[in-house]
């Protein structure tokens, strides 16, 4: 299913409107909202018949915007109103409709329009937009306050496109509002396809199997992102991006780059230990280690989609990062590593028993070389984390191959000892 609401506006659009609202409707969007409000209920209910229409031949659900009347006498099933209107909405106008969308600014909004009956809330606007010229957003922040306070399915306004779609579904959104994009684009499906190529990767214990660590101190002859690109082509399955030197000005350009290549290779983009550059870069998660922020509360910000790995060295603290609501965990060192050399070393007995202890994947780190990888057999990992043996080879490409070849032979492909 799409993630993206169109929010009709002729007045923007370059062409016929009609002909681009089939051309939205063709594209598959997750609902056309017909919103012009100017019109007159007349010509309201002229231009709804037609747009009804179109997008029933297109199997898109069509959302009618503030001429409740209308909406009824039409038999449209969905509604979306301003929270003065949905106030007024009498039990009989409820329910005639099986979806009812409410706008809100604030978290109060949110949960009176909740407690009113909505079945969906659009919130905003998230980030300043030629649509409220001069006006800031209210912020990344705003949003997930207003996802938390709910239980309905949020969808963000504002700003939204390609851009910063993966960070409000990160942030918890059901999905965005597209207003002026799909409205001016020279392509409505080139632009949902650019914006479904830009959303956060669902996470599969595969994507571990050869998990890549940046490291800039092996930059020299490559940049970090040819190094990274040559890795993608070799065959690695997760990028780590970790940046300890770097402002956050500077590690947020990075990751934005970073994320739009690494999704070129289907390979999903986690940033070491800053959740801010993670979620404004549209990056797919985070890594922390055992002194940084605690998984629970990053969890509480942060969409069920959005990826959290965390360090463990014991059973205990496995378990407990599972509890937290961590996806995947990272374990070692279970050689000694010239990137951390006061690694705390951990034994191939202590991996089986670390990874046995909980039902999340992990990825053994620390040390790990083509040269000892296959030490490392029937650890029960998913997966081996690599810095070093990756970006200070020659030929990353080809040390990305035969590592990956390498981790193949002796990973197992379920986690817990086999198939499910």
């Amino acid at each position: 299913m799409s993630d993206l609401l169109c929010i009709t506006d002729r007045t923007l659009c370059r062409a016929d409107f009609l002909p681009r609202l089939e051309q939205i409707a063709a594209a598959r969007p997750a609902g056309i909202v017909l919103r012009e409000k100017d019109l007159s209920p007349a010509e309201y209910k002229a231009l709804a018949l037609q747009v009804l229409s179109l997008c029933r031949r297109y199997d898109v659900p069509c959302i009618l915007h503030t001429f409740v009347d209308i909406a009824r006498e039409l038999g449209a099933g969905a509604i979306h109103l301003p929270l003065p209107v949905l106030r007024e909405l009498s039990p009989e106008d409820k329910a005639a409709f099986q979806t009812i969308g409410a706008s809100c600014h604030s978290v109060a909004e949110a949960l009176e329009a909740q407690a009113l009956g909505a079945t969906y809330l659009t919130a905003g606007h998230v980030f300043e937009t030629t649509c409220k010229a001069g006006l800031p957003g209210r912020g990344l922040d705003f949003f997930r306050r207003v996802c938390a306070a709910v239980s309905l399915p949020v969808w963000a306004i504002g700003g939204i496109g390609p851009e910063t779609l993966a960070s409000v579904l990160a942030a918890g959104a059901r999905g965005g509002c597209v207003r002026s994009g799909l409205m001016t684009c020279p392509d409505p499906k080139s632009y949902l396809t650019q914006c479904e190529e830009a959303r956060p990767m669902t996470f599969q214990r595969e994507q571990l199997l050869l998990y890549a660590v940046t490291d800039r101190a092996w930059t020299g002859r490559q940049t970090l992102f040819e190094q990274v690109e040559d890795a993608l082509k070799g065959g690695v399955t997760l990028v780590q991006l970790r940046e300890k030197e770097l402002s956050d000005e500077a590690f947020l350009a990075e990751a934005k780059a970073l994320r739009d290549l690494c999704h070129r290779y289907h390979a999903p983009l986690i940033i070491n230990d800053n959740l801010e550059v993670a979620l404004e870069s549209g990056a797919d998660g985070i890594h922390v280690g055992a002194e940084d922020q605690p998984v629970d509360q990053i969890r509480r910000r942060v969409g069920p989609s959005f990826i959290i790995g965390a360090t463990a060295k014991t059973p205990a603290q496995a378990q407990a990062a599972q509890a937290a609501g961590a996806d995947y965990l990272g374990v070692g060192a279970v050689f000694p590593s010239p990137t951390k050399e006061q690694a705390k070393r951990i034994t191939l007995a202590d991996l089986g028993t670390i990874c046995s202890s909980v039902s999340i994947p992990a990825v053994a780190i620390g040390g790990i070389t083509l040269e000892n990888v296959g030490q490392l057999r029937g650890g029960g990992m998913a997966g081996i984390a690599v810095v070093s043996a990756l970006f200070g080879a020659e030929d990353v490409q080809a040390a990305a191959q035969a590592l990956k070849a390498a981790v193949g032979e002796i990973t197992q492909p379920h986690g817990k000892g086999g198939p499910p």
